[in-house]
């Protein structure tokens, strides 16, 4: 999940030891904000969130409403049954669920922190099962948000696979981190042709 370690952060040990996977992983990013701007993918350290790895994803963002997946674990990539690399973050929603988040993902990438409460589909072979799906944004060297990292925390028996979503509650985003984001300014330099 990291290419370059970090050094452990005392206040991420002391949050990652309680709470469901997605509060974990949340604490885990937050920690990580400097300047009020998302951490960079280079800062996440995949030893802090071992015991959360199967839950969590990394998407690379390729236009303002598409994600694909990079590094998936393996209990998302359950719902599917298949190696979901490459694959669109729509993969695991069905019908208009998908419009609704690549909305959501227009607010990532804007910096917001957005959390999704999902319901699995239902029928023969398909138990009742409920998710919560966070979407983080990360930066790059640069400063530009370019990659998120998910976490899918499901509950409830998996039964036949693939398995899809729609979502059970309204998008919730966290308009704060998003208006905490600080952009360039531009200014005019005199001077140039007339």
């Amino acid at each position: 999940m990291t290419e370059n370690m970090t050094k452990p952060n005392s206040v991420a040990h002391a949050v990652l030891s309680t709470g469901t996977v997605v509060a974990d992983v949340t604490a885990h990013w937050a920690s990580l904000k400097t300047d009020a701007l998302p951490p960079r993918r280079s800062q996440i350290d995949a030893k802090l969130l071992a015991h959360a790895l199967p839950d969590v994803f990394l998407a690379e963002i390729v236009s303002p409403r598409v994600a694909r997946f990079r590094i998936c674990g393996q209990r998302i990539e359950d719902v599917l049954g298949m190696d979901m690399r490459g694959m669109p973050l729509t993969a695991l929603f069905k019908g208009t669920a998908r419009q609704e988040l690549n909305e959501a993902l227009e607010q990532v990438i804007l910096g917001a922190r957005v959390t999704l409460s999902l319901q699995g589909e239902t029928g023969f072979g398909l138990p009742e099962m409920t998710a919560t799906l966070a979407l983080l944004p990360l930066t790059d060297d640069a400063g530009r948000i370019t990659r998120v990292m998910g976490v899918l925390e499901r509950r409830g028996d998996l039964g036949r696979s693939p398995r899809r979503f729609t979502l059970a509650k309204p998008v919730e985003v966290n308009t704060q981190a998003r208006a905490e984001i600080q952009r360039p300014v531009l200014r005019v330099i005199a001077g140039g042709k007339a």
